[in-house]
């Protein structure tokens, strides 16, 4: 460490600020490790997340939802954001889903190292038909989506199975096969992704954040 930051900073009445170490600490000491670790800006793909059969059942939840029209309009982009949703809440009959994916997390994190607690948001069952796609974002933000730390894309059906909507991620490239179904990517809610326009067919996923306490 090449400079150690204050414990704190004082300031006396009519006196300059000063700042505080803990006692014996030099700022320009060095000597603390710090704990490094590349995963952070990485991609991690797992084929055979979901069997073929669990696959199904997923979408059948899903498809059982209620679904509804998630688009935004940011101005000067005519389609920002166009795909059909509904939400997975945890019922008796998606139980099975939850664990399952709260395993995938807990294989997942073994790279990142995040303090995760589990899901603050209900598993979002997401359908891209033709035109629809999903621009430039990140999954951080405000409010409750500022705990998110660790996402997930669960691939329902084969990329074989429609043309584009590929999940890219920018300044990170990734291979040109296609995915089967079952895989899941997992990445860091801070990097920025979007999902390619569809030109044919229709992708189909369950997208879930592992939350945690904000980033400290």
């Amino acid at each position: 460490m090449l400079y150690l930051f204050p414990e704190r900073i004082e300031t006396a009445p009519g006196a300059a600020r000063e700042l505080r170490w803990p006692a014996g600490v030099d700022p320009f000491g060095g000597g603390r490790p710090v704990e490094l670790n590349s995963a952070l800006n990485e991609v991690y793909v797992l084929p055979g997340a979901l069997t073929p059969e669990e696959c199904a059942r997923a979408q059948a939840l899903g498809e059982a939802r209620d679904a509804q029209r998630a688009s935004i309009d940011r101005g000067h982009v005519v389609e920002y954001r166009a795909s059909t949703v509904a939400w997975i809440e945890p019922h008796d009959d998606a139980h099975w889903l939850y664990h399952r994916l709260a395993m995938l997390f807990v294989q997942a994190n073994a790279r990142y190292h995040f303090e995760l607690t589990g899901f603050l948001d209900a598993l979002q069952y997401t359908v891209y038909g033709p035109q629809d796609l999903f621009d430039w974002h990140i999954d951080l933000g405000a409010g409750a989506t500022s705990a998110r730390k660790l996402s997930v894309s669960l691939l329902l059906n084969a990329e074989t199975e429609y043309g584009g909507g590929r999940l890219e991620f920018a300044n990170t490239p990734r291979s040109g096969d296609d995915l089967p179904a079952g895989t899941a990517i997992f990445f860091p809610s801070y990097m920025m992704h979007r999902v390619s326009p569809i030109t044919r067919g229709v992708r189909r996923s369950v997208v879930a954040w592992g939350a945690g306490a904000p980033f400290r």
